[in-house]
């Protein structure tokens, strides 16, 4: 390593060698050096200073530019919205909506929700559920059993008792419809679920759930027909979208198919 060190220190010593008056040398003398560094560090220095200014100017034309076609845009907004009919009010809000908002984020609404404060006082699927199995609707976070046996008695005391017992639930927000029928001495159910208006406000979701809750839910939900509900495992904390197909979760099989604009699910028992 020491002889290395040397080698370079006598190849920079001889670099900077005074032999500017010396007419037998074969190299540069170190006047030309300096002449060469120097008029290289000027060009250099001279062109950055360009490349900065072009930078700079070109920044401010582009934000003065922005800034034009945002005050064009904010005005025909401004003026659809005041000149606007009761009918026509909606058909531009839509437009709006698909122009400036799905043509930025495309389908990718997680990014797109992520501007909305999340104001959830604690998430609602953290409050505990009487039963494993459950249907949550997204736009109310209220969440709906779909067990057929509770854990307040023994089965068997439920399935002597017989009878048939019905559960249901609203969202107002999308009007979509719950209404479960239980037979227990049957080990059977059917939950048929009519969609409504297929609404789900991201808004009503940051007020019910949180940020990584949301971000399940729209993972298990995206690409399904119905997406304003999902199945929540509370024990295993899992989404389930509903979607035609067969599903068990734990003790339970369901078989969910589409049918008359909504979803019907055979529920059924399959502990022992």
């Amino acid at each position: 390593m020491k002889n290395i060190w040397r080698k370079l220190r006598e190849n920079w010593l001889d670099f900077w060698e005074d032999d500017e008056l010396d007419m037998d040398k074969k190299h540069l003398s170190q006047n030309d050096k300096r002449s060469l560094l120097y008029g290289g560090f000027m060009i250099g220095a001279v062109t950055f200073i360009f490349l900065s200014i072009g930078i700079m100017v070109g920044n401010i034309w582009t934000n003065h530019r922005n800034q034009k076609d945002m005050e064009e845009l904010l005005g025909t907004i401004a003026t659809y919205m005041a000149t606007a009919t009761d009918d026509e009010y909606e058909e531009i809000a839509q437009t709006i909506r698909h122009d400036l908002v799905y043509s930025q984020y495309g389908q990718d609404i997680e990014n797109l929700i992520r501007y909305i404060p999340n104001t959830a006082d604690g998430c609602c699927l953290e409050r505990g559920f009487p039963e494993r199995i459950n249907l949550v609707f997204l736009n109310t976070g209220e969440a709906y059993g779909m067990e057929i046996f509770d854990e307040t008695e023994p089965i068997e005391s439920q399935r002597e008792r017989g009878g048939t017992m019905i559960t249901s639930g609203y969202d107002e927000i999308s009007e979509a419809h719950l209404m479960m029928m239980s037979n227990p001495n049957m080990d059977s159910a059917t939950a048929s679920i009519d969609r409504g208006r297929g609404i789900v406000s991201a808004h009503k979701m940051k007020t019910h759930f949180c940020d990584d809750c949301i971000r399940k839910i729209l993972t298990t939900v995206e690409d399904e027909f119905m997406d304003e509900a999902v199945i929540y495992d509370a024990e295993e904390k899992t989404f389930y979208p509903v979607t035609e197909g067969d599903l068990q979760i734990g003790d339970y099989s369901f078989h969910t198919y589409y049918e008359d604009g909504g979803y019907e699910i055979k529920i059924a028992y399959t502990g022992e």
